[in-house]
């Protein structure tokens, strides 16, 4: 029996209810309390993903001095001003390189050059291990975010298109892109006048790291296509691997049109800039490592850059191994630098753990590794090699190289001569050391010197055969 002057409490039917974090669902109605639509836009967005997230430790970005040109025509093109029409005419830029090419240091430099210069609107970097931008679901909301802060209008209209829908976050790639960017952003524009630059970059590094599903990815580029089709004010930076499955959806006709592509190893020759990166940080380790003293005064010989530089072959990724592990504070630096040139016993500690793991992971993942390992003991052994020749000494079908490669391309290529000849050719010449080395490669191991062996037994019958025919 209820006390006077009480007041009475309603029932609630929690029949088909949920309480989920602060959100009460009833009957497959959400009630999100005083939620702003802003408060909403954070709880969806990655931290991660943005170029100068705090989380990532030392975030890579180029040298100074140092991929100079090609930042400059990312610049440019942001701008429309490059001297390449064509170029200026594509809303979407993909800059693809082999593992280790810098394409995220190249993407990061960008990008703060961008937001210096007020030109950037938003990045997403994608990672592999970080469950919160490995996948597109935080990608728009992440982007979104990044205008409100620097487009006070654009906030004003996100704010209010969330909600209006707070479900938006759940919706498709395409429904989220035209909610949360696109709309805000022509409302802006409608609302705005005057001469004011208004930034247009938005920059999509590490595309291959989205997720396992390739699917994804390349839904995530024709959602691309579709934005750059109702909009001209975004452009997009996409930076991968030049994965097969990329390859492909960028030669389709509907996105063949609307792109521009540039391949680091082919475009832009880095050799001069690992060698100048390598004398400045050997440098700084001269000036100020604890056993400076202990170091002779031509160290390192200019030969011993040149050689570093050779192994790069045009790769950053090696260079920059080198550098961490001859700058060690606990080691005298010429001899670590002598380690890695195996002029001394290696430490403990191997130099080139993590370029090891990534050629390792490349090579694993390969739906046939063991054939990838007999294919690329060709160009570790004799160089540059003639597919048709492969493939008849490892008794392959016409072809075969080509698609056994496909989940390779961020290792090795495939070049037709001036001759004609179709071959295969290393991106990386350390990974011939790796291959090679039982301790480096584990399983993976070739035993070069058995498989020549076998390549000049298996040539003699391919040859004898032939004229016997």
């Amino acid at each position: 029996m209820s006390q006077p002057g009480a007041q009475r409490i309603p029932q609630i039917n929690l029949s088909n209810s949920i309480l989920s974090g602060g959100n009460f669902i009833q009957n497959n109605q959400i009630h999100t309390g005083d939620l702003s639509g802003f408060a909403r836009l954070l709880q969806n967005a990655a931290p991660n993903a943005l170029y100068d997230s705090g989380h990532v430790v030392d975030p890579p970005k180029c040298h100074p001095n140092t991929r100079v040109a090609i930042i400059q025509t990312v610049i440019d093109w942001s701008l429309g001003t490059t001297v390449d029409k064509e170029m200026n005419a594509k809303p979407i830029l993909w800059l693809k390189g082999g593992a280790g090419a810098g394409k995220s240091a190249i993407a990061r430099s960008v990008a703060e050059r961008g937001y210096k210069e007020d030109l950037l609107l938003g990045t997403f970097f994608f990672g592999a291990a970080d469950t919160t931008r490995n996948h597109v679901g935080r990608l728009v909301a992440t982007l979104s975010y990044q205008l409100c802060t620097i487009l006070p209008e654009f906030r004003d209209a996100v704010t209010t298109s969330i909600e209006d829908d707070p479900l938006i976050f759940s919706r498709s790639l395409s429904t989220q892109f035209t909610t949360l960017l696109i709309r805000p952003l022509a409302i802006m524009f409608a609302n705005h006048s005057g001469t004011t630059q208004i930034p247009r970059l938005v920059i999509i590094d590490g595309l291959d790291e989205c997720s396992a599903n390739v699917d994804s990815q390349r839904d995530l580029l024709f959602t691309l296509q579709e934005v750059t089709g109702s909009t001209s004010l975004i452009r997009f930076l996409v930076c991968s691997r030049p994965e097969s499955h990329l390859n492909s959806a960028f030669s389709l006709s509907r996105m063949a049109n609307i792109h521009y592509k540039i391949f680091l190893d082919d475009d832009y020759s880095a050799q001069k800039d690992i060698e100048l990166y390598l004398e400045d940080k050997f440098r700084e380790i001269k000036e100020g490592h604890v056993f400076k003293h202990k170091l002779p005064t031509t160290w390192p010989s200019p030969d011993i850059i040149w050689d570093l530089v050779d192994k790069s072959s045009g790769q950053f990724i090696y260079a920059a191994t080198v550098v961490r592990y001859v700058e060690s504070p606990r080691h005298r630096p010429d001899q670590r630098l002598d380690a890695i040139l195996n002029l001394r016993p290696p430490f403990k500690d191997l130099p080139f753990t993590e370029l090891d793991a990534l050629y390792r992971h490349i090579i694993s993942k390969a739906e046939d590794p063991s054939t990838i390992l007999d294919i690329l003991c060709f160009p570790v052994l004799y160089g540059e090699f003639d597919i048709t020749l492969l493939e008849k000494i490892l008794q392959l079908e016409d072809g075969d190289v080509e698609v056994i490669l496909t989940d390779l391309q961020s290792l090795v290529t495939i070049e037709t001569t001036v001759l004609g000849k179709i071959e295969v050719k290393l991106l990386h010449k350390s990974l011939g050391d790796f291959l090679c080395d039982s301790q480096r490669a584990g399983d993976l191991y070739q035993d070069l010197s058995a498989v020549r062996v076998q390549h000049i037994a298996r040539l003699i019958s391919v040859v004898s055969t032939t004229f016997s025919e």
